[in-house]
């Protein structure tokens, strides 16, 4: 019974978001919108600026139906007052409200057509502020395409044909609502980064894409009679990746298929170099210390050629990066996709990995090579100078490897494609739509067997 009631949950919240733009019949601010957390507009965590033509309204969270204060004030700001509550001021400072319960919820005067200035930017329908210890929480509280309007343009270009804007559209509402509660824990339900969708409220806004999300309003993907996550990105490289294969869990929809209409693309085929020293650096600041970089190495690809477990080899250790942890410690922007293959310039010095054995162990392992012994059976001693260069017997000098040649040289990487590589390729649905394909033709080829409804 459990699951029935949440599954008729589920569909009202949905079909409240998927409404077009109405007078709300619920009062409660949750019924029929969004919560957005936003990051972008703001500058100080204690005082929130606004800007409204119109002056504000202020209601409770619970009930937007009456208007508990307006003002007609076009400047004011949001802070924390000394008494831990949230107090609105002029711009003259003045103390013009004071709002001691769970939050406090604003828009503009004008009835018609909510817009307030937050900071730099301007945002639709409803703002919450709520108090979290000394910081203010923003919230905007927004009509699903409303939403959409600020999502698209910046996931995917304006300049882009129709077809695909309508396709990107459709992909981001069902996104939004196959992960409505990924942040439900915190009081909201999306963020405004690129961890749920980049989100630019009015100002991110163009015509184009405006026009794609209401020809499309209300549209969704199903597979099975579910939403689908849709997901998306911006360059498979020619062959989109399999989500078994990024993230372990297989999913029917989420299939690797051929992406020819991809290729040719930007980031369809790209390259760069990084220094040892570079590499270095990434590993440390993931907390990864292995010495000095020695060499790289692919150790397991998918089946698609994306590269799955990479080695990572120093002088006093070695580490592996599984699949998307690859992106996240080598740097996600020049590494632009785990589809890649890697090799040195002619500088490098390949050497191969030490392996020792001290008198009390004779299991062969990579040791340290500042704290190794050297033994020929009757001695053991403690190297005086570095071991990483010579190793010292009762006879002779040996010359096993020089480790500062070993941290020279660049590592070429040559790789495809630009994101995860699962789901939609947004460039790839750009070369569909040149050539003619509907928006329902390209969402059908990136995501496997599914259905595109409208829900009124």
């Amino acid at each position: 019974m459990k699951k029935i009631y949440l599954s008729i949950f589920l569909i009202v919240f949905i079909i409240g978001l998927l409404i077009p733009n109405q007078c709300v019949s619920a009062s409660s601010m949750e019924n029929g919108y969004l919560g957005i957390k936003l990051t972008s507009p703001i500058k100080l965590k204690n005082s929130i600026k606004l800007y409204s033509e119109n002056g504000f309204s202020i209601y409770r969270k619970d009930d937007i139906l009456n208007e508990l204060e307006h003002f007609e004030d076009q400047y004011i700001s949001i802070s924390i007052g000394e008494e831990g509550n949230i107090i609105v001021l002029d711009s003259f400072n003045n103390n013009l409200f004071s709002f001691r319960e769970d939050g406090l919820v604003l828009s503009s005067g004008d009835v018609y057509d909510k817009r307030i200035k937050i900071e730099d930017k301007s945002y639709r329908d409803y703002v919450f502020f709520k108090r979290q210890g000394n910081e203010i929480i923003v919230i905007n509280y927004v009509k699903m395409d409303n939403y959409l309007y600020g999502v698209v343009p910046r996931e995917m270009p304006a300049s882009f044909p129709v077809e695909s804007l309508k396709a990107q559209s459709i992909s981001a509402r069902t996104y939004t609502l196959f992960n409505i509660n990924k942040h439900s824990g915190e009081g909201y339900n999306l963020c405004d980064t690129t961890h749920c969708q980049v989100y630019g409220g009015i100002d991110g806004e163009n015509e184009r894409t405006n026009g794609a999300v209401d020809d499309t309003s209300g549209m969704i993907i199903t597979y099975n009679g579910n939403i689908i996550d849709a997901t998306y990105h911006s360059n498979s490289g020619g062959y989109t990746e399999d989500a078994s294969e990024v993230w372990g869990n297989s999913v029917p929809y989420l299939s690797a298929v051929n992406d020819e209409f991809s290729q040719g693309s930007p980031n369809s085929t790209w390259s760069f170099s990084m220094t040892c020293a570079e590499v270095d650096a990434r590993l440390k600041n993931s907390g990864i210390s292995i010495g000095n970089i020695v060499n790289m190495e692919v150790l397991e690809t998918s089946s698609n050629g994306r590269v799955s477990k990479l080695k990572v080899v120093g002088t006093v250790g070695e580490t592996v990066l599984n699949k998307d942890k690859i992106r996240q410690v080598l740097g996600s922007t020049e590494l632009k996709s785990t589809w890649f293959t890697i090799k040195r310039d002619g500088n490098g010095t390949n050497v191969k990995t030490i392996y020792a054995v001290d008198g009390e162990n004779i299991n062969p392992q990579i040791v340290n090579l500042s704290e190794s012994n050297i033994i020929d059976g009757e001695l053991k001693k403690t190297p005086s100078r570095d071991i990483g260069s010579r190793a010292i017997n009762r006879d002779n000098v040996t010359q096993i490897g020089d480790e500062k040649s070993s941290n020279t040289g660049n590592f070429i990487i040559e790789g495809k494609g630009y994101g995860h590589g699962v789901g939609m390729s947004q460039w790839g649905a750009k070369g569909m739509a040149e050539l003619g394909y509907s928006c329902e033709e390209i969402l059908k080829h990136y995501y496997t067997g599914i259905d595109i409804i409208t829900q009124y």
